[in-house]
């Protein structure tokens, strides 16, 4: 594993924390029990066929990594997705390199988050925002 890749997908999780945790929590509210983050930066080949799968159409993902380089900015996309997508897209018999801990449970109190970039993948655990259901709210 390159370093200097392994650095930059973590990077990319630290940069983009604000949008995973809202992820997960819109994805928990929304029923999904135990939602995996997937981070994916459109400019690599293996994020953006990723994005796709999920439901971004390839224009899309164009005009981002157009508009994203006139800025300087890297295109990310953060999606939430069942542990189960993640087996099949990201640590499948295709992707030898996937990371297999990432299907693994995560630790009570945290949540998983896998960084698509660089060629490769990697992931971390986050702790788990708080989530306030609509029927908890005093008035």
């Amino acid at each position: 594993m390159n370093m200097l890749d392994a650095e930059y997908r973590r990077q990319l999780l630290l940069l983009n924390r604000e949008r995973i945790e809202l992820a997960y929590v819109k994805a928990h509210t929304r029923g999904l029990n135990d939602p995996i983050i997937l981070v994916l930066d459109l400019q690599d080949e293996r994020a953006a066929a990723l994005a796709q799968m999920t439901g971004t159409p390839r224009e899309q993902i164009e005009r981002a990594r157009e508009e994203c380089q006139r800025d300087d900015v890297v295109p990310t996309q953060v999606i939430a997705v069942p542990c189960q997508a993640v087996t099949c897209l990201v640590v499948s018999p295709a992707v030898p390199s996937g990371p297999k801990e990432a299907v693994q449970p995560a630790p009570a109190g945290t949540f998983r988050v896998v960084a698509i970039a660089s060629n490769g993948s990697s992931f971390a655990n986050f702790p788990s925002p708080p989530i306030c259901h609509v029927d908890q709210i005093g008035g």
